[in-house]
Formats: structure tokens, sequence, C-alpha cells
């Protein structure tokens, strides 16, 4: 019964649009706004007109390519949001009126297209991320136009899904959802790969250019995180920046590096405490190699 009434309030809002006298372009975005309107990132402050007024009216530089600060950054959320806030209620005004007022369906129009464009200039500032991460990918197999299609589609995921309210970064957020992003081409190429395997070009087997390339990548990323760590960039505490440095031999390569359980042996501690503290140190680090894969990406 519940799927016969959607189908009618459908059928009725698509026979209300096509009667509102406006162009067909203009009634594939009503279609569209009523089948799947735009989620916002709910804020309080959105029912406080004083307190968004000033902010709507506010002008961010979107340059290309350039992260902006973590104010302009959270002034581009607010603006995309509000809009989508202010969309909705009016979405839900118009299915419950009999009749349209073409002025408020001309404003719900208007409404979409600007949280369009907000949505855009927020994407725009933040490509950067996705270029530099491709950047890093060390893989021959994988085409650099790939990586770019489906960061950009994760950039785009993650804009849409991101709560500026919590404080978190953005940058970080999204570069989480873009090495997803890069993890799925990964394994959807090594799928395909293993049931078209591609025949063994045996002058290959002389060549150890990719070797030694991967070879040079890990040891600059060993660089990278010992540079990371000789800062405390990630501001580790002691007890982890220990812990990191002796299962990794970080401070000298040629020593071997110690298991789990030596690392507790040695500090008294249980392997499964080392193994905790670990993981929180590595998360920390994390956290700044994806921030420094932005500001210092390679050629």
């Amino acid at each position: 019964m519940k799927n016969a009434t959607d189908e009618q309030i459908t059928h009725r809002l698509a026979e209300k649009i096509r009667e509102s006298g406006l162009s067909q372009n203009q009634q594939d975005t009503l279609l569209e706004i009523f089948s799947k309107p735009p989620v916002e990132m709910d804020d309080e402050r959105f029912r406080r007109p004083s307190v968004m007024r000033p902010i709507m009216e506010t002008h961010v530089e979107v340059i290309q390519g350039t992260t902006p600060s973590a104010q302009d950054e959270q002034t581009l959320f607010l603006q995309m949001n509000y809009l989508r806030y202010k969309l909705g209620i009016l979405l839900r005004r118009l299915k419950r009126q009999p009749q349209w007022d073409s002025s408020e369906v001309q404003e719900l129009l208007d409404l979409y297209d600007a949280q369009l464009e907000a949505r855009s200039r927020i994407v725009t500032c933040n490509m950067g991320l996705v270029l530099a991460m491709a950047k890093r990918v060390n893989s021959s197999e994988l085409e650099f136009t790939d990586l770019i299609s489906e960061g950009s589609m994760a950039l785009l995921r993650a804009t849409e899904k991101f709560d500026c309210s919590r404080g978190w970064k953005f940058s970080t957020y999204a570069c989480r959802a873009i090495l997803k992003a890069f993890s799925r081409v990964a394994k959807q190429n090594y799928r395909y790969r293993s049931r078209f395997p591609a025949q063994l070009d045996t002058t290959m087997l002389k060549d150890d250019s990719l070797d030694q390339k991967r070879a040079q990548v890990y040891d600059d990323l060993l660089d990278d995180l010992k540079d990371i760590m000789d800062q405390n960039l990630a501001e580790l505490s002691d007890m982890e920046r220990s812990i990191v440095d002796m299962r990794f031999s970080l401070s000298d390569r040629d020593r071997k590096p110690l298991t789990l359980k030596q690392v507790g042996d040695l500090l008294g501690l249980t392997k499964e405490r080392i193994r905790q503290i670990q993981k929180k140190a590595l998360g920390k680090l994390r956290v700044v190699t994806e921030e420094r894969m932005v500001t210092h990406p390679v050629a």
C-alpha cells in the first residue's frame, strides 16, 4: 500500500511540474530535486539568521589546488549546508501545497543552483589533494587518469558527508576517503588481471628497474617518517617515540627491528600494551603524513 501511495505522490508531483510552465531543463531539475534532495550536515547556527547572515555574506577567495585556511574552510561548508537547509524547508513546504507560487518554485531552483556552486568551490580548492596523493601511488599497473577519476569522486563524496561542526580538518577526512578509493581501484585492477593475465614478457625478467624504484620510494618514505619523528611533528610521547623507533629501526637502518614481545620485555610492558601504544602512535603519524602529502607533493 505504501509503494502505491509513493507512486501516486510521485505522479502528482510530475503532473504539477509539467503544468508549471517552466522550461524542460527546469522541469528536469525540479524532478531531480524532489526525487533526491541534497542532504545537509545540520548545525544549530542554521536556526539563528542573525548568526548566519554575516557568514553567508562572507566571500572566500577560491584558488584551484590551494587549500583554504581553517576559518575559510568552515565558512565554505557552512554556506553550502545552510543553502541545503533552506532548500529542504522550502521543498517540504511545496510538497504540502496544492498550488505552487511561481516565485517559490524559482527560489527553489535558485537555492539548488547555489548549493551546487558552493559545493563546486569546495571541490575546486581541494583538488590538489587528489593530484598530490595520486602522484604518491607507486604502481605501474594503475593508470594515473583512473586514480584521478576515482579520487575526484571520493573527494566529492567526502564534501557531501563532512561535518565541519566537529572541528576536524577536511584535508585529513578527505585524504582517508581518497586513499580508500585508490585501494578499491587497485583491488579491481588486480581482479581484472588475475582473470585476464597478460602474456609474460621474458625481457621483463632481466629488468629490475621497478624493484629499484620501489626500494627508492620505500627509503623516501622512511626518511619522511624519520623527519617527522625527529621534529616530533606528530606530538608523540617519549614512550610512543621509543616504541616506534624500536619497532621500525628508524634511527639505525642496520639494526634489526624488534618484535612486540621484545619491546615489551625491554620496557616492562605486555605485548598487547605495546601493540596498543604502537597503534595510537601510528595513527598520529598517519595524520601528519597525509597532510605532508598535500603540502609537499612529489613531482
